[in-house]
């Protein structure tokens, strides 16, 4: 399924025209919304709430019909609609269409401009939490590439070990017993000790480890986002001390990986790793705080917008469900706000967001509580 790229939000945010269509909805994999054709109806409602907009706007029945003949044709795809994720988004442009999938539910909405409306899709991209994952037991190995949002396993069957007997021999099961073969002695068993017994398999252990360690360091070789491991819990301690990858996660999933599903694994490695990832958030709300009522921040949208399209927006923070509607005049740098959406004007908070982001600036869609200050829809740390 196509999931939306930084390359493609950036192709989304250069397309103008006088009309740019965004579409937005809430979808499922499976259940009542799937078997029932609620998403597909969903959308249906989305299609025709866009042709009365555009009939409102002047629009010949012609010219919306060519317009709006790529999203009508999903909706005569059965197969499109059984194979959805958490939510679904689609632009519409002059002899331009996109589609995505997402990894959240958004809200039904459209949205109707000169440009299109991409500020739902920042938190793809802002503290996502590129993570690895790596799912171990003695008969098999898989490595996954994961984010705040999803968790997907990589071919590397082909580099790295297996199962236990690869690395340490086939007799290895004889060893986890407490007995060996002596070689030459006919055969005859040999039975250890318990500390001997306990040694030996941690040594076994400790060989397939590193096999897997040595796998993986070229796969992750000049990587810099964490590690994790899921594994039963005696077997950490001992991965440890095998591991060289500099960023290996101090605290695994516990459990037996193969008993629960990949959701489930990224649930529960997200849930260890949402504090690690949030921590540049709170950085920068603690220095806005620090810096608000200076030249260094504003929470002024007139400012802001100007601000994010010199690139000087360091961390923008957003309220999540309010807009601020107007008009950015560029060769000028002025800003004009005005109460109410009309067919001429944008929402400004968008236009900053996105521009903020394709300059570098972290973006935080936010509740109103949880920003750094409550008063404004908009927070901004410069650069400079």
């Amino acid at each position: 399924m196509a999931l939306l790229t930084k390359k493609e939000f950036a192709e989304l945010a250069g397309f103008q025209s006088a009309r740019c269509v965004s579409i937005f909805i809430p979808t499922h994999r499976t259940g009542q919304e799937v078997t029932g054709q609620q998403d597909k109806i969903l959308f249906k409602n989305q299609l025709s709430a866009i042709e009365k907009e555009m009939k409102s706007r002047g629009f010949g029945p012609a010219e919306t019909k060519t317009f709006m003949e790529p999203a009508k044709a999903l909706l005569d795809d059965s197969e499109f609609w059984r194979h959805q994720t958490e939510g679904l988004a689609m632009f519409l442009g002059a002899n331009f269409n996109r589609h995505f999938h997402l990894p959240f539910q958004p809200k039904p909405y459209y949205y109707f401009s000169g440009e299109f409306y991409l500020k739902p899709l920042l938190p793809l991209f802002m503290g996502d939490g590129d993570f690895y994952l790596l799912s171990l037991n003695f008969h098999e190995v898989k490595l996954f590439k994961g984010n705040r949002y999803s968790l997907k396993e990589l071919s590397l069957k082909d580099m790295l070990p297996q199962r236990l007997e690869e690395v340490v021999g086939y007799d290895y099961r004889q060893k986890f017993l407490g007995s060996h073969s002596v070689s030459g002695g006919g055969g005859q068993a040999v039975f250890h000790g318990h500390a001997d017994w306990q040694e030996d398999q941690k040594d076994e252990m400790l060989r397939f480890f590193r096999a897997i360690d040595k796998g993986l360091a070229g796969v992750l070789e000049g990587k810099n986002v964490p590690l994790v491991v899921a594994c039963l819990d005696y077997l950490f301690p001992i991965y440890k001390q095998a591991n060289t990858y500099p960023h290996l996660f101090p605290e695994f999933v516990a459990g037996n990986p193969e008993s629960v599903s990949v959701d489930e694994l990224q649930k529960r490695a997200w849930h260890k790793l949402a504090f690690h990832f949030d921590k540049t958030r709170q950085e920068k709300t603690a220095l806005f705080q620090q810096f608000h009522e200076t030249e260094k921040a504003s929470a002024d949208i007139r400012e802001v917008v100007p601000a994010a399209f010199g690139g000087r927006v360091d961390a923008l923070f957003l309220d999540k469900k309010e807009e601020v509607w107007g008009i950015y005049d560029p060769g000028k740098g002025e800003v004009r706000i005005h109460e109410n959406q009309t067919p001429s004007n944008t929402s400004l908070t968008n236009l900053a967001a996105v521009q903020a982001f394709l300059n570098g600036g972290q973006v935080y869609l936010e509740e109103r509580s949880f920003m750094p200050v409550h008063y404004s829809v908009v927070n901004a740390l410069y650069r400079y």
